[in-house]
C-alpha cells in the first residue's frame, strides 16, 4: 500500500513539513514540523505548522506519529506544540541520547532528560513504526548529529537535509555534527535502494522537489554516479564556504534537545541565549 503524502513548504528556511497519510485507516504521520522564528526580534510563531494542524482536522486524521530526521540546526522544530494539540507521539533516532549528554550541557539547558525521556520512541537503525496498513521504516544516518534518521515509507524515503533535489546535492556540512564525508556514505546507502524509489529531502528552495533515486543518481549536482568521496568533500566544502553563517543554529538546537518545546522565557533575550557554534 503507498501512503498519500502532502509537502508543506516554509519559505523562511527552505525547509519542507511532510504529511503521511494510511489511505486505509486514515492515520497519519507528520515529518519535520517547523516553527516560525524571527532570529532578529526571537519571536515564535505557530501558524505554518498550525495550517498543516487545520488540514489533520479537516480531513478527520488520526496523527499518529511525529518523526523528527534530527535535532535541526535549520529550522525551530515543532514537535512541542503538534504533540500538544493531537497527541501525536515523537520519534527520533535512538543514538540521540548521545547527542543530548554532550549538548545540553554546553548549551546550559537545564531540564533535558539525558536518557531522552522527553521524546516518546527511540527508533533503532531498522526499527519499523506501524501506522495502520503502513510501515514507517528507521534508517539511521552517521551525516548528522546522533539521532539523526531518514524514514522509509513504502517506495518513499524522507531523506532530512542529507539528499536534496538533483539541482541542490546534499544539505551543508558546515553546521554542528555534519560531516561532509559521512554525508556522502549516507547518501550513498540512500542511493542503493531501488530506481524508482521516491526521494522527499527536507529542504529545498521550492515545491515541487520530489526526486527519484534514479534521478538523483543521473544529474545530482554533488552526489550523482560520476562523482567520488574526495570530489563530494570538495565540492561541498566549497559550497559552504560561500553560505552565511547559520542564524538559527543556535536557537534550533536549544528547542531540538528538548523534543520540540521552547525553553522557559525567563526575562528578555534570556530565552535564546548566544551560542559558541565552533564548541558544538
Amino acid at each position: 500500500m503507498q501512503p498519500e503524502i502532502i509537502a508543506y513548504h516554509h519559505p523562511a528556511t527552505g525547509t519542507v513539513t511532510y504529511l503521511i497519510i494510511d489511505p486505509a485507516t486514515f492515520l497519519c504521520a507528520i515529518v519535520d514540523p517547523v516553527l516560525d522564528f524571527d532570529p532578529e526580534t526571537e519571536a515564535v510563531d505557530t501558524g505554518f505548522v498550525d495550517k498543516i494542524i487545520a488540514d489533520i482536522r479537516a480531513r478527520d486524521l488520526g496523527p499518529t506519529w511525529i518523526l523528527e530526521t534530527g535535532l535541526h540546526t535549520g529550522h525551530l522544530s515543532a514537535a512541542g506544540h503538534l504533540k500538544y494539540e493531537t497527541g501525536a507521539s515523537i520519534c527520533i533516532g535512538a543514538r540521540v541520547v548521545e547527542s543530548l549528554k554532550r549538548l545540553a550541557p554546553l548549551l546550559a539547558e537545564d531540564g533535558v532528560d539525558l536518557e531522552g525521556w522527553d521524546f516518546d520512541k527511540l527508533a533503532k537503525h531498522g526499527e519499523s513504526l506501524p501506522m495502520g496498513g503502513l510501515k514507517i521504516t528507521a534508517l539511521a544516518l552517521e551525516s548528522r548529529l546522533p539521532g539523526a534518521v531518514a524514514y522509509r515509507v513504502a517506495n518513499a524515503i524522507f531523506t532530512g537535509d542529507v539528499l536534496l533535489a538533483p539541482s541542490e546535492g546534499s544539505g551543508r556540512c558546515d553546521v554542528p555534527g555534519a560531516d561532509a564525508g559521512k554525508t556522502f556514505d549516507d547518501a550513498r546507502k540512500i542511493l542503493s535502494l531501488p530506481p524508482q524509489t521516491r526521494i522527499l529531502p527536507g529542504v529545498c528552495a521550492a515545491l515541487p522537489c520530489e526526486s527519484t533515486v534514479a534521478e538523483e543518481k543521473a544529474s545530482n549536482i554533488q552526489l550523482n554516479d560520476t562523482v567520488d568521496r574526495l570530489n563530494f568533500i570538495a565540492l561541498r566544502t566549497t559550497a559552504d564556504a560561500m553560505l552565511p553563517e547559520s542564524m538559527v543554529a543556535g536557537p534550533a538546537l536549544r528547542v531540538a534537545v528538548r523534543a520540540g518545546r521552547l525553553p522557559p522565557d525567563i526575562g528578555a533575550g534570556a530565552r535564546f541565549a548566544p551560542v559558541d557554534l565552533t564548541k558544538l
